[in-house]
């Protein structure tokens, strides 16, 4: 036997009234009597009608589904993003659709046409690689799009200020005695973030009367699939292991973390170690890390609202750039150095 799916057709001739009432009934719009929107919900449930949604993204020249560009989902911290933003879109009354993409600029675009094949309402990218050409065709096709925890400044952005984070870690640091700070990061980072947050880390250095040791710095990958991460104790070592090191996110701070102790390095007491994010993993008790928190519920909601405004239309043409204010979190990873 073959199943025909219910239409707004057979609602209506089981109820009784026009196709316009059961539309009205469904998107909550027009004058309908209480005894009718009840007889047409009867129907609806009788018949386990579901509103076309393509059909009415066509009328309304849009869909209720923002679209979501992540880059690294086994970044703890970005993964809890995406969820977040999920469920505040969910809230909105919107559903999400998210791609994963590279650093890679022909990736990142066909991730994104891919998007706008579906009709989506607007865009939050979590990644951006930095395309001007990309940003150049949203721009012109009117496409809504919200960075989030990164930076462009043609677009709208919602990110916590980065340099603020990285004076608060080496503050931290330096209070505690530590003279001697190495810096880490990892190629996956997105672009302008790991820009940022490197310069910050040598402006908090010169504030706090520190030295900048370029090499002490380490640009690596803390474990991409089907690859070992990088050692970052092999790198100190062969130019004189730091007293402490501040990290571009908490995933590479952990593989540090985890790095030293392997080869006989003790945490903090050797060196200490500061994160940037302040993932839930990052507060476990094992790993007790010190960390510079980024203000996930803040960025859900903020950026959400501010793409859906967009779509509404309900905010100036102008760019809208907001800088969340970050706060460190002092755990068991750091503490003053031995003597």
């Amino acid at each position: 036997m073959s199943y025909r799916r219910p239409t707004i057709v057979d609602v209506a001739s089981l109820s009784g009234v026009s196709k316009a009432t059961v539309s009205n009934v469904v998107r909550g719009k027009g004058s309908v009597s209480p005894a009718t929107r009840s007889r047409v919900l009867t129907a609806i449930e009788t018949l386990g009608y579901r509103p076309n949604a393509s059909a009415r993204s066509l009328v309304r020249q849009r869909t209720d589904v923002l679209g979501l560009v992540a880059g690294n989902l086994g970044n703890a911290f970005e993964a809890e993003l995406v969820e977040r933003i999920e469920q505040v879109a969910s809230e909105r009354k919107f559903t999400t659709l998210v791609c994963t993409t590279s650093r890679n600029p022909e990736d990142e675009a066909s991730k994104v046409e891919t998007l706008l094949e579906q009709r989506v309402a607007g865009i939050a990218m979590l990644q951006f690689s930095g395309d001007r050409q990309l940003m150049a065709q949203l721009v012109t096709e009117h496409v809504p799009v919200v960075m989030v925890s990164c930076w462009d400044d043609y677009a709208d952005c919602v990110a916590v200020d980065d340099a603020a984070g990285l004076e608060l870690a080496v503050g931290h640091l330096a209070q505690l005695g530590h003279r001697r700070i190495a810096y880490v990061t990892d190629e996956r980072v997105e672009n302008t973030t790991r820009r940022i947050r490197l310069e910050g880390f040598q402006r908090a250095l010169l504030r706090h009367g520190l030295e900048f040791h370029p090499d002490w710095v380490m640009h690596g990958n803390s474990g991409r699939s089907g690859e070992q991460p990088g050692n970052f104790v092999d790198f100190f070592e062969r130019r004189g292991l730091p007293d402490a090191v501040v990290a571009t996110n908490d995933n590479i701070a952990i593989t540090l973390i985890e790095q030293l102790e392997s080869r006989g390095w003790r945490v903090p007491d050797e060196v200490s170690v500061v994160g940037f994010d302040g993932s839930r993993v990052a507060a476990l008790h094992r790993i007790g890390l010190t960390t510079i928190v980024q203000p996930v519920e803040q960025l859900a909601h903020i950026s959400v609202e501010l793409l859906l405004d967009r779509v509404l239309g309900k905010i100036p043409r102008d760019r809208q750039h907001v800088r969340l204010e970050p706060r460190l979190i002092v755990r068991t990873s750091t503490s003053a150095p031995a003597k």
